[in-house]
């Protein structure tokens, strides 16, 4: 990575004259590359001098090589230095295969001291941590003073640095902080041009920095040439395409051969063909080197990034001090640039050229040599790999090793990159090379964990040829399970591990893990008894051989498999036994977090506290160990949570969060729930909008249930009771087998009967009272279970015993929302009846839950049935959360986020005090930004000193 002051990036313009040998010539004294790009420069001049009034953002320059990128972001730098602190650096070809080289070195060589090294220390940072501290640490340097951030050719940024990037900038929206990257676009995809993609979809401005326009490149001519160009310079100078960079090799050549005229004021040129010299640029710049000046660039190319003495020393295989003039004489000639440590070539396009240039063997022997002298000078394991890679020497035992311990570094924080590096061994091997399958296996995990799914798949079922041996097959086919499962395609799972099992002498280790990624894909199958099974066999395997995974992996599937089926207290024994194993034994088994499902099923036998509990130290221990994976989990879990204990800003709150972190399987179950949470706010537009997302995923072969209960729900608000019914037949066919959905919404049983009323379809009423009944029987000591029967068989039967049952038995859970539906479902019974006052002290009773909660459409319904029961007096308002504003509005956990926020807390501050994640310390802020009407932290300040002010005057 390249860094310096702004100003340096201004001499780009001259120094591929040959005039610049001995001194600038004409055109140092013209700011090419800024020519037609005025409005640009005074629109990010405007937008960083706007940081001064307390909010930043982001700004992306995209343009292709030569454009005129570097010159327009550093010329910004300049025209804002004396009014903001200033941070400007650049990214080179092979920070990619150094993570956080870029950043690291970007604001450490800026002066602004918020890394230190035991941030970076870990080869396996959690870039999510990262991000939060860096949030903290920036957010203090720019409330001394507003900051402008630089990067130029972000592109070339390495995956840790563009992880930490996607949200560090977004949480720094609300801070004196303006990032400028500057990029330019590929075709070829990665995570950093996606990264910066997705950026620019979540609001940031994207200038592009296209070819000069006519009026531009008539203005340039006329300058440099000294005349109006006329119509045979113009057509000359067109076939550059107005590339800013080829226009100006192109006026330099006319320029230094005297090819133009200018008679009249008018510049001419006698022939129409470009002057010689002009398509060789580079080598005409370097002619007059000494042959081994010229070898030292052609080295130094080879390194990809900025590089040390005795780094291109030991290529050469000369000793520093003997090059030592040589450097001398490129950094006089402006050719190498130096940040005092390290050395460049002034314009990477001419760095691009001399390693093009090179002979094909010429340039896998400079790789082979600079694989030993990054090794021998500390530099990574990835930069080693990579230029093992390019010298096309992967296949011996020590490479492999190297390259080996490249990926390993790699994966946890970038696995883009490390399944990338994984494809180039691949492409470097035989296609029945010994290494190989395993090789293949990690690559589909890598791929699959970058969600880059096709390619998972692809990439494995074509390396499933003939020959294979028993347990490389098997490996490859585990690999292709996992990434199967993650993306969430379980069918390919459940085919790809009974091929693998079905072979006879397959390894203990192998077979035990294949069994426990099988018992989770047999989740979804309408009867999960073969889950169970496989994840009790799983365990037992994983437990006499010593797979730790697969012991503990076994147990948590089983005990999914056991809530699916009913058995609760079963599976609250298997999820604890499998969290007690992942907390003895440590290590890597804890990355499986069985808590998450255990806390599921606590949930389910109304143990809310606990499970808020286990959610809470789970979601922190993930958050330690950097388990990505798991964030939108722990958020849909909790949300899931709060919905059930009435909490609806909470759980959307939570939900969202999950949806800020989540992958498109993950993010399916999130949508459906805040539907729902809309479809209880009354909000048919927006829930509609949810379910239609969430559909859309499972178009792509995501499936969930969560989703089809909520189209059935939206269908009834809708009036379309029959629809409603229809999207339920797989959940009725898979009943007694399968009780997913009534173990999660314990009223479903009731709100199915509900529907079905008056449509005559009683059949589908029976089979949801059948399966809330053996719900009840089996967990007998859960009371929502219990009241869940009870409503719903009362509902079918028209018994109010049971009604009031019910009520009587839901009184001691949890759980208000199906209180209340049971309150309402028994005061319409005994109004029917004519006990008027019973009815209506239920009705209200049941009114003032939906209020609380902030459930407006249930609310509306109850007021109803107040007034057709006579009721005349005013009802208490509703003030649902996220429908109006002022502090009123602010759930508790809103207005303790505020309160910590206005003390100046960060919000990895405020989600350490209030054991929250920072994500949803951001939600949680949004929503009070939005309720209060303020924009950022000190109109939020401002706000609560005013508020504060006025209560103690009260």
């Amino acid at each position: 990575m390249v860094v310096g002051v702004p100003a340096a990036v201004q001499k780009d313009a001259a120094w591929t004259s040959e005039e610049s040998v001995t001194g600038r010539g004409v055109l140092e004294m013209v700011q090419i590359p800024l020519v037609g790009r005025d409005s640009a420069l005074a629109e990010l001049t405007e937008a960083a001098l706007g940081v001064v009034s307390g909010t930043g953002g982001c700004y992306v320059v995209e343009g292709q090589a030569g454009t005129g990128k570097s010159r327009l972001v550093g010329a910004v730098a300049d025209a804002v230095s004396g009014r903001l602190g200033t941070a400007f650096g650049r990214a080179a070809h092979l920070d990619r295969a150094a993570p956080l080289r870029t950043l690291r070195t970007l604001l450490r060589a800026n002066g602004i001291h918020v890394l230190d090294e035991s941030d970076t220390a870990d080869p396996a940072a959690n870039p999510v941590r990262l991000a939060d501290k860096l949030g903290e640490r920036i957010s203090r340097c720019a409330a001394a003073r507003p900051l402008l951030v630089v990067l130029d050719d972000a592109h070339w940024a390495d995956e840790l640095t563009a992880h930490i990037l996607r949200g560090l900038i977004p949480a720094l929206a609300d801070a004196p902080v303006l990032w400028l990257l500057a990029r330019r676009p590929s075709p070829s995809r990665g995570f950093t041009q996606d990264t910066i993609d997705w950026l620019i979809g979540e609001g940031a401005p994207r200038l592009t920095l296209g070819p000069l326009d006519a009026d531009a490149v008539t203005g340039l001519c006329a300058q440099v040439l000294g005349g109006v160009p006329d119509p045979r310079v113009l057509a000359m100078v067109e076939r550059t395409g107005g590339n800013p960079f080829l226009l100006r090799e192109l006026l330099a050549a006319l320029h230094r051969t005297g090819t133009a005229r200018v008679a009249d004021g008018v510049a001419t040129v006698e022939s129409d063909e470009v002057p010689a010299g002009f398509l060789n640029t580079v080598e005409r710049r370097l002619g007059g080197l000494s042959e081994r000046t010229r070898w030292l660039l052609d080295a130094g190319s080879v390194f990809g990034r900025p590089f040390t003495v005795h780094e291109v020393a030991g290529l050469l295989g000369q000793a520093a001090v003997d090059i030592m003039p040589l450097i001398n004489e490129l950094v006089d000639d402006d050719v190498l640039v130096t940040d005092g440590t390290e050395l460049a070539l002034r314009q990477d396009l001419v760095r691009e050229a001399l390693y093009a240039a090179l002979p094909g063997p010429v340039r896998l022997a400079l790789h082979r040599e600079a694989a030993k002298v990054v090794h021998g000078e500390g530099r990574s394991s990835v930069e080693v790999a990579e230029h093992l890679v390019r010298s096309g020497r992967c296949g011996d035992a020590q490479a492999l090793g190297v390259l080996g311990n490249a990926v390993r570094q790699l994966a946890p924080t970038a696995p883009h990159t490390a399944a990338d590096l994984i494809l180039r061994m691949l492409d470097l091997m035989g296609e029945h090379d010994e290494p190989r399958p395993r090789l293949v296996a990690h690559a589909v995990r890598l791929l699959a964990s970058a969600g880059r799914f096709a390619h998972a798949r692809e990439l494995g079922e074509k390396s499933l040829h003939a020959g294979l041996s028993v347990d490389d097959e098997a490996t490859l086919l585990l690999g292709l399970s996992e990434a199967m499962y993650v993306a969430g395609h379980t069918a390919p799972v459940v085919d790809y591990t009974a091929r693998a099992l079905a072979r006879t002498g397959l390894a203990g280790p192998v077979r035990a893990q294949l069994m426990a990624i099988r018992a989770y894909a047999l989740l979804d199958a309408p009867s999960v008894e073969e889950a169970a099974t496989t994840g009790r066999d799983a365990a037992a395997l994983g437990e006499t051989i010593g797979v730790n995974t697969a012991w503990v992996c076994g147990n948590a599937a089983r005990g999914v498999a056991t809530r699916i089926q009913g058995k609760l207290a079963e599976a609250v024994t298997h999820g604890e036994t499998a969290v007690g194993l992942a907390d003895s034994i440590g290590g890597v088994v804890r990355h499986q977090h069985p808590q998450l499902w255990l806390g599921r099923t606590l949930t389910a036998v109304d143990r809310f506290a606990d499970a808020d509990a286990a959610f809470t130290m789970g979601q922190r221990e993930a958050d330690q160990l950097g388990t990505a994976w798991s964030q939108p989990l722990w958020h849909f879990h909790r949300a899931e949570l709060m919905l059930a204990w009435g909490r609806l800003s909470e759980a959307q709150t939570q939900a969202e969060a999950g949806i800020a972190v989540g992958t498109p399987a993950r993010t399916v179950p999130l949508l459906a729930l805040l539907a729902r949470i809309a479809l209880l706010r009354d909000d048919m537009d927006l829930a509609r909008t949810h379910l239609d997302r969430a559909e859309a995923l499972i178009a792509a072969g995501v499936a969930s249930e969560e989703v089809v209960w909520t189209a059935a729900l939206l269908h009834d608000a809708a009036g379309s009771q029959a629809e409603a019914l229809g999207c339920l037949a797989g959940v009725f066919a898979a009943v007694p087998d399968r009780l997913y959905l009534f173990t999660h919404d314990t009223g479903m049983a009731a709100q199915v009967v509900r529907i079905a009323m008056g449509t005559g379809l009683d059949e589908q009423a029976s089979t949801a009272v059948a399966a809330a009944q053996l719900l009840a029987s089996l967990n007998s000591d859960v009371p929502s279970l219990v009241a869940a029967a009870m409503h719903a068989e009362g509902l079918l039967r028209g018994d109010l015993g049971l009604l009031r049952a019910a009520v009587r038995t839901y009184r001691s859970s949890p759980r208000p929302l199906a209180r209340a539906a049971a309150m309402a479902d028994t005061a319409l019974a005994e109004d029917l009846a004519g006990r008027g006052g019973d009815a209506v002290d239920l009705m209200e009773e049941a009114l003032g839950v939906w209020i609380d909660c902030g459930a407006t459409r249930e609310a509306a319904r109850a007021k109803k049935c107040l007034r057709r029961m006579g009721v005349k007096r005013k009802f208490r308002r509703e003030t649902p959360a996220g429908r109006s504003g002022g502090w009123a509005s602010l759930t508790q956990s809103e207005l303790r986020v505020v309160r910590l926020v206005a003390e100046g807390l960060t919000n990895r501050e405020v989600a350490s005090r209030l054991f929250l994640s920072p994500h949803t310390v951001d939600s949680h802020l949004r929503h009070s930004f939005s309720k209060l009407g303020v924009n950022s932290r000190v109109e939020l300040t401002r706000k609560v000193v005013v508020r504060d002010r006025d209560e103690v005057t009260t």
